[in-house]
């Protein structure tokens, strides 16, 4: 199991326990969601009916198409869903092929004269995107690992830079949308972890003041966070360019670590200026 199916799993129970405490945001994101994938709504919301509603939120048909796709088993030329789509980038406009070596083509003769030029699968199509789409989407174009897979998505499906793209994706998706103003803070208490577990963190991921890497388990990277908000001024509001100064000190993903924050309601994000809750 991958990381991406990992979050999802956990996306999915995160919801779950939202709708099993009659949580007023988390239903009516439910009836959205079921209303436009023309799901019948359960008696009782079960975990299989989460992985559903947080597949279709990520931009996937249902919980086995995000599987597919997401754990690398999708074959070439099946749907791949609009994961690399979302309102963000809805008024942008693309050039969509639905031949795959026509696309790549294009991407070939653009990248000559625009080097931040992207392929990117659409649902049974693809799309050639610039700079500005990929930094709509909380993306950084410059990334190491666009380089890596020579700017085309669909050709490095399953690779472990593609992975580490669709790891960037996911946390920049629908996610924050989805849980913005759901108590997170509250729910996040069931992945407290005891003092020797936040020591045995600490020490595996921090080292000479520095995170090695941002952990993937969603218990592991709270005490993580937790341990640089706990740096912040509790009544202070903080810019965009001094969070990025302060998490710089720590790890150069800034972007990720400012984002995860919001998702797990340790602050507080509007116009640009950050305070902690």
């Amino acid at each position: 199991m991958n990381a991406l199916i990992t979050e999802m799993k956990t996306r999915a129970k995160l919801l779950l326990k939202l709708l099993q405490t009659e949580h007023v945001a988390a239903k009516k994101r439910a009836l959205m969601l079921s209303r436009k994938q023309n799901w019948e709504l359960p008696t009782n919301w079960q975990l299989r009916h989460c992985l559903n509603l947080v597949s279709a939120d990520a931009g996937f048909a249902h919980w086995d198409h995000a599987r597919r796709v997401l754990s690398a088993e999708a074959l070439p030329g099946e749907d791949m869903g609009d994961f690399w789509h979302g309102r963000e980038v809805e008024g942008f406009a693309n050039r969509c092929f639905d031949s795959y070596a026509e696309a790549q083509q294009q991407l070939q003769q653009h990248l000559l004269q625009q080097p931040l030029t992207f392929l990117l699968p659409y649902r049974r199509q693809f799309m050639l995107v610039q700079a500005d789409y990929l930094r709509a989407l909380d993306l950084q174009p410059d990334a190491t690992a666009w380089r890596a897979i020579a700017h085309d998505v669909v050709q490095a499906h399953g690779t472990p830079a593609w992975l580490d793209l669709c790891k960037q994706r996911l946390r920049t998706s629908r996610f924050e949308h989805l849980f913005a103003d759901w108590d997170l803070a509250q729910v996040n208490l069931d992945l407290q972890s005891s003092e020797q577990e936040a020591k045995r963190v600490m020490q595996s991921f921090v080292k000479d003041g520095r995170l090695i890497k941002i952990p993937e388990q969603r218990k592991k990277r709270l005490v993580i966070l937790r341990w640089l908000v706990e740096q912040l001024q509790p009544e202070r509001q903080y810019s965009e360019p001094e969070m990025n100064e302060f998490l710089w000190q720590f790890h150069e993903d800034h972007a990720t670590l400012r984002r995860e924050f919001i998702i797990n309601a340790l602050m507080k994000r509007e116009n640009g200026v950050y305070w902690r809750t």
